[in-house]
């Protein structure tokens, strides 16, 4: 009975372990095709260095990080799900199909709306903190 058990965990722990190997290796495959990733990701580090930088003086919270935290997650979340829509589509439609790019319209427009939502937020987020900095600076 032990020995059933053991494996059972071996088979647990390889089956998780694998998992995020898949998850790993699809975000590794969006990056390499979608240029919209890179650009999010390099918004991503630009936003993370000033929180960093505002945290440093005593403006931005933790508060301030779960927020930014979870948006950049929803962001390319949704970009993720947008890109893995779009290449089903394209696998079950090998000719232009009007309803096949309804579907990936639709799916872009969810996208944009997204980070335009998460600009928004992004706003909201740093603008009084970095006001405060630039008050500090000044007096």
């Amino acid at each position: 009975m032990a020995k059933n058990n053991s494996r059972d965990q071996k088979g647990a722990a390889i089956r998780f372990k694998n998992k995020f190997a898949n998850a790993f290796r699809g975000l590794a495959i969006a990056f390499k095709e979608e240029t919209t990733l890179l650009l999010y990701l390099i918004i991503t580090i630009a936003a993370v260095a000033v929180g960093i930088f505002l945290t440093t003086g005593g403006f931005f919270t933790t508060i301030h990080w779960a927020i930014l935290t979870l948006t950049i997650g929803v962001v390319v979340g949704f970009e993720l799900i947008n890109t893995a829509i779009e290449n089903f589509v394209d696998l079950l439609s090998f000719e232009y199909n009007i309803k096949a790019k309804k579907i990936k319209d639709i799916c872009a427009a969810a996208s944009v709306l997204n980070s335009i939502a998460a600009f928004l937020v992004g706003c909201f987020l740093f603008i009084e903190p970095i006001l405060e900095q630039i008050n500090v600076w000044i007096q």
